[in-house]
């Protein structure tokens, strides 16, 4: 049926969701997960992505991106130990660039690619987030949508 499971996430509580379900998948299908973290461009004048800034300040460009690689690989980690524990194989990527573009290309057309409703902006519980909004339009593999609440 799927190739197998591109699961996003931002370390956020709702992008643990989908990591679950979508681990849980590939376990029901005897399939492989994947498991993607995505670190966006830094625009001088703009924020990095919706990572705090001012948390970090005013150390360089490098310097930021080695924190957020750091922090990449350690909510993949979670992700690795998660699915260990559920008895499916998982690889894990940890990517800079456009978030959505990213995870699309990482995904074939016989693949799933299983995303939070919301990440870490969390936003109206009316709204897909924008990065969930532009996998759906440009992702050749089938996308679901995992609904996540904003209380």
């Amino acid at each position: 049926m799927y190739g197998k499971v591109i699961i996003p996430t931002d370390g956020s509580e709702y992008s643990l969701v989908s990591v679950k379900e979508g681990l849980e998948l590939a376990k029901t299908l005897n399939i492989p997960a994947v498991a993607v973290h995505v670190i966006p461009p830094y625009h001088p004048g703009k924020a990095f992505g919706r990572y705090r800034i001012e948390e970090l300040g005013h150390r360089c460009l490098n310097e930021m991106v080695k924190i957020f690689k750091h922090r990449g690989e350690s909510i993949l980690s979670e992700v690795k130990e998660l699915a260990g524990n559920m008895d499916v194989e998982v690889e894990t990527h940890t990517f800079e660039g456009r978030v959505y573009e990213k995870i699309c290309d990482l995904a074939e057309k016989e693949d799933i690619i299983y995303i939070s409703s919301h990440g870490r902006s969390g936003i109206s519980s009316y709204l897909l987030g924008s990065t969930t909004e532009r996998v759906l339009k440009h992702a050749k593999a089938n996308v679901a949508v995992v609904k996540t609440k904003t209380d």
